[in-house]
């Protein structure tokens, strides 16, 4: 099984994130809000990809380039990639009666407020289909 490490402060796109992990990707995902409790949750494990926020501090980047480079060849197969603020589930609007439709701002209604859970997770299944292929190719030359 792929396993996720995600640097996550914001909880609702953390729940978000255990959802596409859990439902999409088939992964294990290790999710904090801090680069330093992340890879504490880790262990000695190594992740096949690395999600982070995109606003993530200079310790939390600090702290995650420090591992990858302890891990050495390693981590050649791990892939990173920054998460996007996720469109959260669109609530129906209440039915107001017949005219409620054409009073609406229907410029609200087309605007997109994040990106699609759906295709975040389309990417992250090519990253992780990248990266196994990468553990097996480096589990090869090792042996």
């Amino acid at each position: 099984m792929p396993l996720i490490l995600a640097v996550e402060p914001d909880r609702h796109q953390a729940s978000q994130l255990q959802a596409i992990a859990r439902s999409r990707l088939n992964a294990e995902l290790v999710l904090e809000a801090t680069a330093e409790r992340a890879l504490a949750a880790l262990g000695d494990r190594i992740p096949d990809l690395i999600l982070t926020a995109a606003l993530l501090s200079p310790k939390d980047e600090a702290a995650l380039a420090g591992r990858l480079r302890a891990l050495n060849s390693a981590a050649a197969h791990i892939h990173t990639l920054t998460i996007p603020v996720l469109a959260s589930p669109r609530s129906r609007p209440r039915m107001g009666g017949v005219l409620s439709a054409l009073r609406r701002d229907k410029s609200l209604a087309s605007e997109p407020d994040g990106c699609d859970p759906a295709v975040f997770a389309e990417q992250c299944a090519t990253y992780l289909e990248r990266a196994m292929a990468g553990r097996t190719d480096f589990a090869g030359t090792t042996t």
